[in-house]
């Protein structure tokens, strides 16, 4: 590629978009759209954690063939009281196939044993990374409203991602956390390092928000309530639980964060919830970032070593049912691995 006048052509094509969504005078654009002032950005002032409960799930993709493929997930939950950790807990790893056929076979009777009821929209196979992600978040939803009926009043319950369903079928779901949260005086919030949002053809919101800040000598930790109707759209709004804040909670964090709270949070609630992100992000490994949604990710996810494992059962387990390796090979085989080696 060294020399190459059509591949540094591809190359520069690329950059030219990125920097037309990130351009040099990104903030100053941002401030005259947004009419965003120094008093807009909230103060954070970290106190006592108190009980905050952290839910994460994690998901793999094994043996893909044309026809189908196996999905491995499972959740789990950390729960902090003043950032000493007082329990966790893991569902049990739970297998699913994802086709053959248009609608997901597992799912009907995963989403019963986690609600007691029926789901009323079908998953397709289609999509399989879309499937996957919808089996998981099931077991996460069950795990969050059984958190949710188990703190004690007064607690923070975190989701790792926003608090907007994917899938039809959680949407009942999430409006039932959010309810029994509520009656029981439990904060909830949907945490996310990444976001979709864009604001003025394209522009991306986080980056904009955190130069903005610095521009205007806003210290961290801050939070910042996002006007949605300045976004270049909007998810669907049935399924869009959460209103959007900004929050970087802490002075060498790496990013803010986007931070979905129930719609009728109240304005007092806002910062309580607030103030204790910002008391427990202050971990020095990853400054900024809730420290309970970091121990729920490092207690769910599903390491190279769990991968290989049970990768070598499934492979164990299958030659001994008697399919034969041609067989094997044909329906799972890879040829990109065979490419590799030449």
């Amino acid at each position: 590629m060294p020399n190459d006048p059509e591949y540094d052509a591809a190359v520069n094509t690329a950059i030219d978009k990125i920097q037309a969504t990130i351009p040099k005078n990104l903030v100053q654009k941002f401030r005259v759209v947004s009419k965003i002032t120094r008093d807009d950005f909230q103060p954070c002032n970290p106190g006592e954690c108190g009980e905050i409960c952290a839910i994460d799930g994690s998901n793999v993709m094994f043996l893909e063939s044309g026809s189908m493929a196996l999905v491995l997930f499972r959740a789990a939950q950390s729960t902090f009281l003043n950032l000493e950790r007082a329990r966790r807990s893991l569902t049990p790893l739970t297998f699913s196939i994802i086709g053959p056929g248009v609608e997901n076979q597992d799912f009907p009777g995963l989403y019963k044993d986690c609600f007691g009821e029926v789901p009323g929209t079908p998953v397709e196979n289609e999509d399989r990374t879309r499937a996957a992600g919808i089996l998981r978040d099931t077991i996460e939803y069950w795990v969050t409203q059984t958190m949710a009926g188990s703190l004690g009043s007064g607690a923070l319950l975190l989701r790792d991602g926003p608090l907007r369903v994917s899938h039809a079928s959680h949407d009942t779901v999430l409006t039932r956390i959010e309810n029994t949260c509520r009656l029981r005086d439990i904060g909830l919030a949907g945490v996310s390092k990444r976001t979709t949002a864009t604001w003025g053809g394209g522009h991306p919101i986080l980056p904009s928000v955190n130069g903005l800040a610095k521009e205007l000598g806003v210290k961290a930790p801050w939070w910042i309530k996002v006007d949605t109707e300045m976004l270049d759209y909007a998810q669907f709004p049935r399924w869009q639980h959460g209103q959007m804040y900004i929050a970087c909670l802490h002075p060498r964090a790496k990013s803010p964060l986007k931070i979905d709270l129930p719609v009728e949070t109240s304005p007092s609630s806002v910062r309580n919830i607030m103030d204790r992100l910002a008391a427990c992000s202050g971990d020095g490994r990853i400054p900024g970032y809730p420290y309970p949604l970091f121990d729920a990710h490092r207690t769910v996810v599903l390491t190279e070593e769990i991968v290989e494992q049970v990768r070598s059962d499934l492979m164990r387990r299958i030659a001994e049912t008697g399919i034969e390796r041609q067989t094997y090979d044909i329906l799972f085989g890879d040829y990109h691995d065979e490419f590799a080696r030449y």
